[in-house]
């Protein structure tokens, strides 16, 4: 899998309206709603927002992470939601939020995000690709970024 075909410019959100943690929860929940992925997003939210997830949400340096199954998604579906100004997810360094990606998986398979989050670590590690993402003005710019960096690091096979 290619980080490309879960992450592009049709499923980043850029940038992010929000202003809080629950803010950027609501707003990319909202995305996959929008989307006809979801009828309802309450559930889900309470869940994402009670801090009772599996994996801790501010993983530092700018990133925060959401997962969660559903028995409404049939395949693993990926949002990333970009703010420039950031986010407070009282992370353990103390930075702000950048990027929040959201994953919804089915609940056949509770384990599938695991790739996508391997693949997108690959790619904002890269500090140039942080900035870039940071400067850019949409998603299709985005989009671009990701593509590029995926055809220049042959990541496809991690």
């Amino acid at each position: 899998m290619k980080l490309s075909e879960k992450i592009n410019n049709k499923t980043i959100i850029y940038p992010l309206q929000s202003n809080s943690k629950e803010e950027t929860i609501h707003e990319l929940l909202d995305y996959f709603k929008n989307q006809d992925y979801l009828t309802d997003t309450a559930k889900l939210f309470s869940y994402l927002n009670s801090g009772d997830e599996t994996f801790t949400t501010a993983a530092g340096r700018g990133v925060a992470y959401h997962y969660h199954t559903s028995i409404e998604v049939k395949d693993t579906l990926a949002v990333l939601g970009i703010s420039k100004k950031g986010i407070d997810y009282s992370a353990v360094d103390g930075l702000m939020c950048h990027f929040i990606l959201l994953i919804l998986e089915p609940t056949i398979s509770p384990n599938s995000h695991r790739r996508i989050i391997n693949l997108f670590q690959e790619l904002i590690k890269d500090p140039n690709i942080k900035s870039k993402l940071l400067e850019l003005n949409s998603s299709t710019e985005a989009g671009i970024v990701i593509n590029e960096w995926e055809n220049n690091n042959l990541v496809d096979n991690l």
